[in-house]
C-alpha cells in the first residue's frame, strides 16, 4: 500500500478550501455541543459521553483551523519576515548542535572494558560498575554518536555483545528485556541497511512480539512503560518488559504489559500490522483526548478477579513523542534517519551498520520456563516455593542458588557450601544422616549466656536452647530464607 502525500505547492492550493471546510466544521461542532449540553440535563451517562466526545473533535477542529491559519501566515510573510523565521530557526538549530557537540561520552567509558557505563554514582565519585553491552540496545545509538565525535574508539563497536537467539524465522540478535524500545528506539534516527544484522534483528522481533501476542490471545506490543502499581504518591511505577526468548532478564513471561508506543516503533518496520493493532487499541478504549494511553496491564496478579485488563490512564511525554517520530518516519520514508544520515560525521561511521549477520553464531537458547508462553503468563502463577520443616526426619533437603560462576548450595537446616568457578570457599562433606557442615551464624544473650542460632544447625537439641525455638526455611527459583522464632526473638 503506497500512501500519496501533497506536495507544498498542492497544498498551497488547497489551503483555502481546507480552511473554510475546516471553520464551517468548527461551527457546526459547536453548535452540536451546545445542543448537546442542553439535553444533558438529564446526566445520562451516555449523554455525558457523547458530549466528551464532541468537544474532542472541537478541539481538534479548532487545531486544524489554527494549523491552517499558520500555514496562510508564513506564505503571506514580507521577506524580512522570512529572514527572520529563517535566522531564528538556524540559531535554533545551531544551538541544538552545541548542546549535541558538548556532550564528553569519554567521562562515561569504562576504559578496561571499553564499554560505556550505565551511569556515574556521584555519592562514591566513580562510574557504576554495570556496562551497556548489548547490540541490541537503546544505548547503540549513544555509541555511535560517540564514535562520530571522536569521543571513544570505533573497536568499542565491536566490544558490544552480539548473542544471538533462534526465533520462528531465523536468529535475531539478543536484548536484556526483549522490549520493542531496546530494538527500535534507535531506528527513529539511525539507518540499519537492508540485509544487515541489525534489519534483520528488527524485522524479526516484530515477528516474535506478534507471534507471541497471538499465543496470548492479547494485542502485541510489549515494551517498558507504567503498570498497575503506584506509589505512595499514588503514581504509577515503570519497568521494562518485553518477550520471553529475546531477552537475558529472567521471569519475563511473568508480566504481560502491553504500550501502544511499541506499536508505534513497529509502524517503522511493519506499517499495515501496526495499523491494525492500532485499530484493536482503539477497539479496548485506549484511545484518549491526546492519543493513546500509556498502557494495558494483562498480569493476572495486579488486575482485579474476573475482570479484564487495566487500563493506565496516563500519558507520557517521550512515549508520545517516539510515537510522532515514528509515524512521522513511517510516512515520509524516514525523513527524521535521512537528516541524522545527512550529516558528515554520522556518514563517515556508516560503515559500522552495514554488518551482516554471520553464517555461525554463539545461540543463546532461553531457559524452559521462559518459553512457557501459553496463558499461564496471563495468570502470572508466583514463583514455585518448597516450605520445609528443618526438624522433620529424612533425607536432608537441599537448594542451589548459581549465577554461573558463583554457586551456593543449602540445607533446609542450614548446612551447605559455596563455590566460585569450581574452587571451593567453604569446606562440606556429604552426610545424608545428621548434615552437620556448613558454615554458620551463632547469638549469644551477654546478660543470660544464653545462645542460639537462626538455623537448626549447628547446636545440640539437647544442649542448648535450639529446642525451644521454632524453625522453618522457604526455598524458591530466586532466593532461599530460614526462619527461627526464639521466645521474642
Amino acid at each position: 500500500m503506497t500512501l500519496q502525500l501533497a506536495t507544498a505547492s498542492r497544498l498551497a492550493q488547497l489551503t483555502p478550501s481546507l480552511n473554510k471546510l475546516a471553520a464551517n466544521a468548527l461551527l457546526l461542532g459547536k453548535e452540536i455541543c451546545a445542543v448537546s449540553e442542553r439535553k444533558g440535563e438529564k446526566h445520562n451517562e451516555e449523554i455525558g459521553e457523547q458530549t466528551a466526545a464532541q468537544h474532542s473533535l472541537v478541539f481538534y477542529l479548532q487545531a486544524v483551523v489554527d494549523g491552517l491559519a499558520e500555514h496562510q501566515f508564513d506564505k503571506a510573510a514580507s521577506p524580512t519576515q522570512q529572514l527572520q523565521l529563517q535566522q531564528r530557526l538556524a540559531q535554533l538549530a545551531a544551538q541544538a548542535r552545541t548542546l549535541a557537540m558538548a556532550m564528553e561520552f569519554t567521562f562515561l567509558l569504562n576504559t578496561e572494558r571499553n564499554l560505556l557505563a550505565i551511569g556515574y554514582n556521584v555519592s562514591d565519585n566513580q562510574l557504576d560498575h554495570s556496562c551497556y553491552d548489548l547490540l541490541a540496545s537503546e544505548a547503540r545509538l549513544a555509541s555511535l554518536f560517540a564514535i562520530a565525535k571522536g569521543d571513544i574508539s570505533s573497536k568499542h563497536w565491536f566490544r558490544l555483545g552480539r548473542s544471538t537467539t533462534p526465533v520462528a524465522d531465523g536468529v535475531a540478535l539478543l536484548s536484556w528485556s526483549g522490549s520493542m524500545f531496546e530494538y527500535l528506539m534507535p531506528a527513529l534516527v539511525m539507518s540499519a541497511p537492508a540485509n544487515s544484522l541489525l534489519e534483520q534483528s528488527n524485522r524479526l522481533i516484530v515477528r516474535q512480539h506478534i507471534r507471541y501476542a497471538r499465543q496470548l490471545q492479547v494485542p502485541w506490543g510489549i515494551s517498558e512503560s507504567a503498570f498497575n502499581a503506584r506509589d505512595v504518591a499514588l503514581n504509577y511505577q515503570y519497568s521494562n518488559f518485553g518477550v520471553p526468548g529475546l531477552g537475558l532478564k529472567r521471569g519475563l513471561a511473568q508480566n504481560v504489559v502491553i504500550a501502544p508506543y511499541a506499536t508505534a516503533l513497529a509502524a517503522m518496520v511493519n506499517a499495515p500490522a501496526a495499523h491494525d493493532n492500532f485499530n484493536t487499541l482503539q477497539q479496548l478504549g485506549m484511545l484518549g483526548s491526546y492519543g493513546f494511553y500509556e498502557a494495558l496491564d494483562y498480569t493476572r496478579t495486579r488486575r482485579p478477579e474476573q475482570s479484564g485488563p487495566v487500563l493506565i490512564a496516563s500519558v507520557m511525554a517521550h512515549h508520545q513523542g517516539m510515537t510522532l517520530i515514528a509515524l512521522a518516519n513511517t510516512l515520509h520514508q524516514g525523513v527524521m534517519r535521512s537528516r541524522f544520515h545527512r550529516e558528515p560525521m554520522i556518514k563517515a561511521c556508516e560503515l559500522l551498520l552495514q554488518e551482516r549477520p554471520p553464517a555461525r553464531a554463539a545461540h543463546v537458547v532461553p531457559q524452559a520456563e521462559e518459553l512457557s508462553t501459553a496463558n499461564n503468563a496471563i495468570k502470572n502463577e508466583p514463583l514455585t516455593e518448597r516450605h520445609l520443616d528443618p526438624a522433620a526426619g529424612g533425607t536432608p533437603q537441599s537448594h542451589i542458588l548459581s549465577n554461573g560462576r558463583y554457586s551456593v548450595m543449602l540445607t533446609a537446616t542450614g548446612g551447605g557450601y559455596s563455590h566460585w568457578c569450581g574452587l571451593a570457599i567453604s569446606r562440606w562433606r556429604e552426610d545424608s544422616s545428621c548434615d552437620p557442615w556448613g558454615s554458620y551464624i551463632l547469638l549469644r544473650d551477654r546478660a543470660s549466656g544464653a545462645r542460639w542460632s537462626p538455623t537448626l544447625q549447628p547446636l545440640d537439641l539437647q544442649q542448648s536452647t535450639a529446642a525451644k525455638q521454632q524453625f522453618s526455611a522457604v526455598f524458591s527459583e530466586d532466593d532461599c530464607r530460614v526462619l527461627a522464632a526464639n521466645k521474642q526473638i
